[in-house]
């Protein structure tokens, strides 16, 4: 599965004092839409299980959002997420939001991420063993 959705209601509490939603708060939802991901994408979940048994964690390493246009309290917003580029050290994901009613563009977001072993907090490889369980890393990779 190349792309899910999730759609989030905007609530008071995610809007700043201009009625606004704070920049932060869409890196809430970024991380929903990668939790969305997961689970309609069992297989790569189970990887993702597998590995933190083994004491391999993917985290963020950087994230760059193009803010385009406001959401307000009350929106329905859409969030896309898909798997981007790849390397043999790291992966992004693709992250888009959308408001739901208009199809205007709100957000979009290129994150990157590493696999890193918890006990030496070295950088994982992505191996062909990681790659097996995630297919598309090997299709986007550069």
């Amino acid at each position: 599965m190349p792309q899910t959705e999730v759609k989030i209601k905007i609530r008071s509490y995610h809007a700043d004092n201009q009625n606004h939603v704070n920049n932060a708060r869409y890196l809430e939802f970024f991380e929903e839409g990668s939790w969305d991901y997961l689970e309609k994408n069992p297989g790569v979940g189970e990887l993702m299980q597998s590995l933190a048994k083994k004491g391999i964690i993917h985290v963020v390493v950087n994230i760059n959002c193009n803010y385009r246009n406001a959401a307000v309290a009350g929106d329905v917003l859409r969030i896309e997420t898909e798997p981007g580029r790849s390397t043999n050290r790291s992966f992004t994901w693709l992250k888009r939001v959308f408001n739901d009613n208009s199809g205007i563009r709100i957000v979009d977001a290129e994150i990157t991420c590493v696999f890193i072993d918890t006990v030496s907090g070295e950088v994982v490889p992505i191996s062909e063993d990681i790659k097996s369980g995630w297919p598309e890393l090997s299709e986007k990779g550069v």
